[in-house]
């Protein structure tokens, strides 16, 4: 016999109910069994297993088991599932979890207005964090804010470096990573976060740091890291090798990693070489503006092809002749 919505809402006996929760085959009978029933056990069940977010949406809203909401709160693959759940449990640890890690906005605002009513402590502005100097009141800021503007704020005046080395690895915001980044003196540390690091912004500070001072390691990433960002990075850490620099600025394949190169180039002669033989007319200006040799500048107005890079050598030649 095939049970209708209007049939379950006749029947009283549990068994029959529950039979009908866990294994009728139609959606809109198992809810409305569902809505019948109180028994915690198969509310659980049918929450966390029914195939249809609809149905289990129902059973979510009327249990109270706050260990299988935060299982569904987490695991659900439905937004709306999870949006009743959110709404059934008080867990802190839990909601911002969700406030800064749920893949659905809506899910993410809910979570960030419970929290409001909650606990106003874990929204914090950077004024806020300002006024704070306790350094375990500011290692929770920067683990859990839901702001990153506050995190960064309280990064700042953290101390601790294996929280540093936590938070650079693990925060969602790459400002955040990145500020931490530039804090940390543990060189192995530093290898770790940019062998794992994919934005480029805390590459780019992990690198820079002049903490990261094995020069072995620095030339394998100015010469031969695949990652172009890596290698210009590499060029302007304050430890790096003059010749390994010289070297980038006239073999890497990407012309902005050479130009960068060109920056960081203290040697004259190194930078004539580079004004007379690269084939990139930006990277000889580059080199040109960085040149105190009048003749040398004014033989390149007579002598370069290209109308950019004379120009250029011109407004060099005003500057160094005041």
């Amino acid at each position: 016999m095939t049970l209708s919505v209007k049939d379950v809402r006749k029947i009283t006996d549990f068994n029959s109910l529950a039979k009908i929760c866990l294994a009728n085959p139609d959606k809109y009978v198992r809810r409305a069994a569902v809505r019948r029933i109180d028994d915690e056990n198969i509310l659980s069940e049918v929450a966390t297993c029914d195939a249809s977010a609809l149905v289990r949406k129902v059973a979510v809203n009327r249990i109270n088991n706050q260990k299988i909401l935060n299982e569904i709160l987490l695991n659900d693959s439905s937004h709306s599932v999870r949006k009743a759940a959110l709404n059934r449990i008080d867990d802190g640890d839990v909601l911002i979890h969700i406030a800064r890690h749920d893949p659905n906005h809506h899910v993410k605002k809910l979570a960030w207005d419970r929290i409001k009513m909650i606990d106003s402590s874990l929204i914090l502005t950077e004024r806020d964090v300002e006024r704070i100097f306790d350094e375990e009141k500011l290692i929770e800021i920067a683990r859990y804010s839901l702001t990153w503007q506050a995190r960064v704020k309280a990064v700042q005046k953290i101390a601790g470096e294996n929280v540093l080395a936590e938070i650079a690895k693990d925060d969602e915001s790459y400002c955040v990573r990145s500020e931490a980044v530039k804090k940390i003196t543990d060189e192995d540390v530093l290898i770790g976060i940019i062998e794992s690091e994919t934005y480029k912004e805390v590459l780019k500070e992990a690198i820079r740091n002049p903490n990261l001072k094995n020069e072995d390691v620095l030339e394998g990433y100015a010469k031969n890291h695949a990652n172009w960002n890596v290698r210009l990075a590499a060029v302007g850490n304050p430890n790096i090798s003059q010749d390994v620099v010289y070297d980038v600025a006239k073999t890497d394949r990407t012309w902005y990693v050479r130009n960068e190169a060109v920056s960081y180039i203290r040697d004259e002669s190194r930078l004539k070489e580079i004004a007379k033989t690269d084939l990139h007319s930006w990277i000889r200006v580059n080199a040109i503006k960085r040149i105190e040799d009048r003749a040398f500048v004014l033989s390149v107005i007579e002598s370069d092809e290209n109308r950019f890079v004379r120009e250029s050598a011109k407004v060099r030649l005003k500057k160094l002749l005041g």
